[in-house]
């Protein structure tokens, strides 16, 4: 019986890895999204009206199966008309969020925990008059950029105009506010220096 249940298993991770590569290449060619070699699992939703980029070696989990460790249920990229979202080579992430409408570029060999939000956008107006009866027409937006080999801890907030500096780790939970130097530590909310590598 144990011998028959294993099987099964086997052959359904076979179907899904086939069905998920099957329902990607739909979705890259719908989107315009330019990738080559990829291992997602899961299913992404990406809503592309600008420029998507992603190198080779991405991998992604998508879904609640794959990363039970809570948070957000899907991996979503939004990229709004005329944005530029650049993801380099061998990048990881799981059950984010990225929303660019602007420009959000990551670099080589960054890894994204779970439940993360990259946000090039205030999405409101903070003029309250602006906000409230002209339709939100000034938004302040700036690009975000993670640079090589950073570390994104889970349930991390990046926000609008923040570099994340090469080599660089944010502790789980933190909300990035300002840009981090190379080869540092930060955490918590907003995220403060805890020390250099």
């Amino acid at each position: 019986m144990q011998f028959i249940l294993k099987k099964i298993l086997v052959l359904t991770n076979k179907l899904n890895f086939i069905w998920n590569k099957l329902v990607m290449k739909l979705v890259f060619l719908r989107e315009n999204v330019q990738i080559k070699h990829y291992n997602i699992n899961g299913t992404l939703f990406i809503k592309n009206e600008g420029e998507i980029s992603i190198g080779d070696g991405f991998k992604a989990k998508s879904g609640l199966s794959f990363t039970p460790i809570g948070g957000d249920t899907k991996l979503k990229i939004i990229v709004t008309k005329n944005a530029v979202l650049d993801i380099g080579s061998n990048v990881g992430m799981s059950n984010s969020t990225i929303y660019c409408t602007n420009k959000i570029s990551i670099g080589n060999h960054v890894l994204i925990g779970n439940s993360c939000k990259i946000w090039d956008t205030n999405f409101h107006s903070i003029d309250p008059e602006e906000r409230c009866f002209n339709g939100d027409r000034e938004i302040l937006s700036a690009p975000v950029i993670i640079e090589d080999k950073a570390f994104v801890g889970g349930g991390v907030t990046i926000l609008k105009g923040v570099t994340i500096g090469e080599n660089s780790i944010i502790g789980a939970g933190s909300v990035v506010t300002k840009s981090i130097p190379p080869n540092q530590i930060w955490g918590g909310n907003p995220a403060q220096f805890i020390r250099n590598l």
